[in-house]
């Protein structure tokens, strides 16, 4: 459930469920001060932690990227040196 796939950016979906998270927020301030919108906040409430989900597979994800990313920097710097040397 919290293991990042490699196909997704993460930081995409982040930013989504970020975004309606915040307009979440903002239609539910708005419920109480305006009776036109009442009850619209309801209807993107499950972002909100779809949000928490998503930073936290966010991370895991970009943790295994600049694994990934060190991982191939050190076998690029030892082919670099297995050249020099011959």
């Amino acid at each position: 459930m919290f293991t990042p796939s490699p196909a997704i950016n993460y930081d995409f979906v982040s930013g989504v469920y970020a975004f309606f998270s915040s307009v979440c927020l903002l239609l539910s301030v708005l419920h109480v001060y305006s009776p036109q919108v009442e009850g619209f906040y309801i209807v993107l409430v499950p972002f909100v932690p779809s949000l928490v989900w998503a930073l936290v597979v966010r991370r895991r994800w970009l943790k295994e990227r600049a694994a990934e990313s060190s991982k191939g920097d050190a076998a690029a710097t030892t082919t670099d040196e297995a050249k020099k040397e011959k």
